[in-house]
């Protein structure tokens, strides 16, 4: 799994790299098709098409309800990963943590403190803590 700090990432992207990963697959067994003429080969490509594209199918559905969840009020609450997105299990959710954030202000001197000042959001796995 791809770790990306700062923002909790949407299935959807695990999708594309599903949907990546199996047309790169699905290349592959075709070059060796190619040179060798195998059946195996061929029935191994027979098997995995059809999945190939229900993968990108899902992956464009997923896409669209990404799409959907910009609208929300509370988009940004899910990237940042104090909520978890709609369309995935709340059950076993753990907001991410925020104690070694630091503010793109303040610290990195970046935008403007009305809109990306973070120092005073407190930490969602570890309330106690002081904010960053």
């Amino acid at each position: 799994m791809r770790r990306i700090t700062g923002i909790q990432v949407h299935h959807s992207v695990n999708l594309e790299d599903a949907s990546r990963f199996g047309a790169n697959l699905l290349t592959a067994l075709e070059a060796a098709h190619k040179k060798t003429g195998s059946e195996e080969t061929k029935k191994l490509i027979d098997e995995l098409a059809p999945l190939v594209r229900q993968v990108g199918v899902e992956r464009t559905a997923a896409g669209m309800r990404l799409q959907m969840h910009q609208r929300d009020p509370d988009f940004k609450r899910y990237v940042e990963g104090d909520e978890p997105w709609p369309d995935e299990l709340a059950e076993g959710f753990v907001p991410r943590c925020r104690c070694h954030d630091r503010c793109l202000f303040h610290d990195l001197g970046r935008g403007s403190v009305e809109q990306d000042c973070t120092c005073d959001i407190r930490c969602g796995q570890h309330p106690e803590a002081e904010a960053a």
